[in-house]
C-alpha cells in the first residue's frame, strides 16, 4: 500500500535541507520505493512530502541514509512525521528538479 510521508521540521533551513539532500544522495541513487519528493519551507522551517510504495520502504532509508546524514550535520531537533495511506495519486507529468524554477 502506497503512503504519503509528511515531515514538518521547525528550524531547519534551506541550507541544512540542501546539505541533508547531498548527504543522502537520493537524486543520484534513488531510494528503493520512493516515488515522489517535494521540499518546501514555511515560516517555521522545512515541510517535506514524499510518496513511497509502502511503509516498509521508508524505515530502511531512514536508518541507513537519512538519519546518518542528519546526525553528521549535528541537527538534534526532532521533526513531526505523519504517514497516510494514498487514496489516489495523479501526476500528469514528471517534473524535473529545475522544471519549476527550483
Amino acid at each position: 500500500m502506497a503512503i504519503v510521508w509528511m515531515l514538518e521540521w521547525d528550524g531547519v533551513t534551506a541550507e541544512q535541507y540542501d546539505a541533508i539532500r547531498e548527504g543522502v544522495g537520493g537524486e543520484e541513487n534513488v531510494p528503493d520505493g520512493l516515488r515522489f519528493h517535494v521540499a518546501a519551507f514555511n515560516e517555521k522551517g522545512l515541510v517535506l512530502t514524499e510518496v513511497w510504495e509502502s511503509p516498509d520502504h521508508v524505515q530502511p532509508f531512514m536508518d541507513e541514509r537519512f538519519l546518518p546524514a542528519v546526525h553528521r550535520l549535528g541537527i538534534n531537533s526532532v521533526p513531526r512525521v505523519d504517514l497516510y495511506p494514498v487514496h489516489r495519486l495523479f501526476a500528469p507529468e514528471q517534473l524535473g528538479s529545475s522544471s519549476l524554477g527550483c
